[in-house]
Order: C-alpha cells, then sequence, then structure tokens
C-alpha cells in the first residue's frame, strides 16, 4: 500500500533499517541526560541545520506534536495575536489561542484569494505577533514566501509565527523572514508521527517570557537546548530516526526543486485526464498537498478502486469532505509511486472503475 495520505503519510524506507540500529546500538536505553543523548542530539541539530539551510544564529529545538507547538506559543509571549488564515488548520491555531491569551485577533480570507496586507491594521503601540499558516493542508493552498517577506518589511517590530507542517523539509523555506517556525514529522521529514521541530529566531528568544513555569515553556526548552537536552524525556527514537534521515537526504534546494516539477507534472495529467483543482489559482496552490474536486459519487468510486490497487488517497478535509480528494507530495514518495499514482486514474478515467 502506498499512503499518499498527508500526514501520517508514507515513511522513508530505510526507517525500519534505522529502527533496528537503534536497537542495536542501544541509545534509545540511555536517559536524556546522558552523553550518549546529548551526542546525538547534537549531531541530529547540526545536519538538520546543514541540510535545511537554517541561518546559523538559528536555534532548533523539539517538542511532541504542532499541536503542542500551538501551546509552546500561546504561553511564552504577552503580545497581542493576529492570526490570518484561509482554512480548518488555520482557525483551530486561533481558536486554542483564545483559550489562553485575551488578545487574539481573527484575520480570515478565501482560499482563492491572495491575503490582502493592505486590509492589516494593527495598534502600533502593542506587541504584535502575526500567525500564519505556510500550507493549509486542509485546503491544498500555501502562504508565498513574499507574502512572509513583505510582512515582515511592514511591520519591522512584530513577531512572525507560522505553522510549515507541510511544508518544512520539502519546501525551500526563507527562514530570516519569519520568527517561530514550526512542523510534526510525519509529513515532508518521512518519519511516525510523535515529533515537532521548532526554528527559532534569535529575536523571538529574546522577547520570550523569561520563566519556566510549564515544563514545555519556550524559555525551558531553549535553555535545556543549550545543553543538548530537553525539558523530559523526549522520543528519542525519533530523534534519532530524524538524524539518520536527514543525514541521507539531499540538501532542501534540490528537494523543492524536484518536488515542485513533480507536483507540476502531476496537476497537469490530472487536468488532461478532466479532474479539476481545489484551488482554482496556481500560484496559491501548495507544491506539497495537491488537491482534487470531484462529484460525490465519483468520489467514492475512485478511493475504493484506488484501495484496490494498493493506493491510499487522502481524504477531502471540512467543507470539502464529500467532495474531494488530497494527495501528498512529500519527499519519502518515489518517483515510481507518482507513476503507479497516474497510470490508475489513466485507468479509471478509461472506464476501467466498474
Amino acid at each position: 500500500m502506498i499512503s499518499f495520505y498527508p500526514g501520517p503519510s508514507k515513511i522513508e524506507p530505510l526507517v525500519g533499517d534505522y529502527m533496528q540500529e537503534a536497537m542495536d546500538s542501544q541509545l534509545i536505553e540511555y536517559n536524556h541526560r546522558s552523553p550518549q543523548f546529548m551526542e546525538m542530539m547534537k549531531s541530529c541539530i547540526k545536519v538538520v541545520k546543514e541540510k535545511l539551510n537554517i541561518p546559523k544564529n538559528y536555534h532548533v529545538l523539539f517538542a511532541s506534536s504542532a499541536t503542542e507547538c500551538w501551546e509552546i506559543s500561546a504561553q511564552s509571549f504577552d503580545a497581542n495575536f493576529i492570526h490570518i488564515y484561509n482554512g480548518a488548520f488555520g482557525k483551530k491555531w486561533a481558536n486554542y489561542n483564545e483559550h489562553i491569551n485575551k488578545s487574539v485577533t481573527h484575520i480570515p480570507y478565501s482560499p482563492q484569494k491572495r491575503i490582502s496586507l493592505n486590509k492589516v491594521k494593527i495598534d502600533k503601540k502593542q506587541k504584535n505577533i502575526f500567525c500564519l499558516t505556510n500550507c493549509e493542508t486542509s485546503n491544498t493552498t500555501k502562504v508565498h514566501s513574499k507574502t512572509i517577506q513583505k510582512l515582515r518589511s511592514r511591520f519591522p517590530k512584530s513577531l512572525i509565527f507560522v505553522d510549515a507542517t507541510s511544508a518544512m523539509s520539502g519546501v525551500n523555506i526563507n527562514w530570516r523572514s519569519a520568527d517561530f517556525w514550526y512542523a510534526s514529522v510525519q509529513k515532508c521529514f518521512g518519519l511516525p508521527a510523535g515529533l515537532s521541530v521548532m526554528v527559532c529566531s534569535p529575536k523571538l528568544l529574546k522577547e520570550m517570557k523569561q520563566e519556566d513555569f510549564h515544563y514545555n515553556s519556550l524559555h525551558s526548552i531553549y535553555q535545556n537546548n543549550l545543553k543538548f537536552q530537553t525539558t523530559h524525556t523526549p522520543n528519542i527514537l525519533n530523534i534519532f530516526l530524524l538524524k539518520k534521515v536527514m543525514e541521507n537526504r539531499a540538501f532542501i534546494s534540490k528537494i523543492y526543486d524536484h518536488l515542485r516539477k513533480r507536483g507540476n507534472r502531476v496537476k497537469k495529467e490530472l487536468i488532461r485526464l478532466g479532474f479539476t483543482p481545489l484551488i482554482s489559482n496556481s500560484q496559491l496552490q501548495s507544491e506539497t498537498v495537491i488537491g482534487v474536486k470531484c462529484n460525490p459519487d465519483e468520489l467514492l468510486r475512485i478511493k475504493e478502486k484506488a484501495l484496490e490497487n494498493g493506493i491510499l488517497l487522502g481524504n477531502g478535509y471540512g467543507p470539502w469532505k464529500n467532495n474531494s480528494f488530497r494527495i501528498a507530495n512529500f519527499p519519502a514518495h518515489s518517483d515510481n509511486d507518482f507513476e503507479h499514482l497516474i497510470s490508475f486514474f489513466k485507468s479509471f478515467k478509461k472506464g476501467d472503475n466498474s
């Protein structure tokens, strides 16, 4: 079975071997303050920064999931949080933030349109934090890197937080355009769920609350990270797997170029076969999650026949649940996986779907 579900998705093929290596080395039996763990964590952070081209003065931290990063970011700053979103996950992040902070502003916009920065008004007397979703997995849109850069230029004193869950390790990110990036590893990293990666700017670490009340306050995580430790016993196995996967990955510029070209080819093939993109403007379409519209009756047949052909497609989400499907285009997927997928759709459209 080839999983094209947009997270959890297909696992990197060598992860099984890496798991056995972790068992044989007994590394996962050491505690998180041991020299063995600290050396492994140091190596992991080093290779993640190298392969993803993260600036030297930015810090890579770990948590358990992207959802936990909502809590970490919300409780670690006193500010007015301005959430700009067009889909379910951006909205959920904003709604969760409201349970922790009193000052949360919602700026929703259409997934079929660009963010209109001219409509963004802030009280410059306040400390403001902008929150965006780099790739909105629910509707397969993206926020263009130039938009984040323009936001940075227009509001240079504000912090910018970005949910990069379906982008990090698949998209060539301009890290300096924002201060807090986070992602779970079960998408573009090609790993089992249970670990998240946070990338933090020096400005962010300077402005965070200097308190350790919560075990997962950003200050606590950062202070432990300076010693290559964590605040609590982490997912040691997944940190080890992250290290091994990144050691064997190409640099992000090459990964991104390949995913972008492959995704464009798949979209063109689907359009040629009569399918309609979920997002009409190609400039707003994510490179890593492809959304396709179809009528509900056809959707049921497609998903059923896909399973018979060893293919797991992603369900539609929210208002598109019953009239769309999603396809993950992650680094762990091979070109042969997509040849199989395209062959299936060609066969389906020819009428071999009874």
